[in-house]
């Protein structure tokens, strides 16, 4: 009998309750927009979105150390490690390098769009109203499929039935739910259609070899005063 392998799948890490004070956090992320109402504008649209939170300080926004962030950072830095060791990583660090707070309202929703310069991203949800304020919703690269559909079209090709076909797969959100992704994947988050505030953080984290601290496998820089010199023929 004729049987289907589903091969290279692509792994998503949820972490379904993290058991952090999420109306402490909720505290802190109304907080921080009280000192900083403009935020910034990034795949969001509506609602607004802080600048980053680093490990140092950075752009007015205090150490992550230093605020109500600190459980949380912690605690995705030991899911990350899990995930990062289930996903065939050895003798490596990871860094968080960056996370931010996102408040959406009813008509918010975030386009399409990857976490280009890093490893693994993810979502932490700190309040969601009980229903209808958008999902995050992972997409298949469109290549693949316009590839094999070449020849057809919606009337000829199945996209629903079939796993294999799937063109997105979504995760609808939870307080306290987290969720770690390849960083380059396709994602996006659906409009909200609540009167209450979604609140979610999200982070992104770096990814870096033991191997390579030796300087006599990984060389420092050297100094670029040394130039070769050219000759013109």
């Amino acid at each position: 009998m004729m049987k289907t392998e589903l091969l290279f799948p692509t792994p998503v890490w949820v972490e379904d309750d993290c058991k952090l004070d999420v109306k402490k956090l909720e505290e802190f992320c109304y907080y921080a927009r009280e000192q900083d109402d403009i935020g910034r504008r990034a795949s969001n649209e509506g609602g607004w979105q802080s600048g980053d939170f680093k490990l140092i300080q950075s752009g007015g926004y205090p150490p992550i150390g230093e605020t109500e962030l600190k459980p949380l950072h912690d605690k995705i830095m030991e899911v990350a490690y899990q995930s990062a060791d289930d996903w065939g990583f050895q003798r490596y660090r990871l860094s968080m390098s960056n996370m931010w707070i996102n408040i959406n309202k009813k008509g918010s929703f975030n386009h399409l769009h990857t976490h280009c310069g890093c490893i693994m991203s993810g979502v932490f949800y700190v309040k969601v109203p009980p229903c209808c304020c958008g999902e995050l919703s992972f997409q298949k690269p469109p290549v693949e499929q316009n590839l094999k559909e070449y020849w057809g079209c919606d009337e000829n090709f199945d996209r629903f039935e079939k796993e294999h076909n799937y063109m997105d797969a979504t995760f609808p959100p939870a307080e306290n739910k987290l969720i770690l992704f390849p960083a380059w994947l396709l994602h996006m988050v659906g409009k909200s259609a609540s009167d209450e505030d979604r609140i979610s953080i999200s982070f992104n984290i770096h990814v870096f070899s033991e191997l390579l601290l030796d300087d006599e496998v990984y060389p420092k820089r050297k100094s670029n005063n040394s130039r070769l010199s050219l000759k013109v023929m």
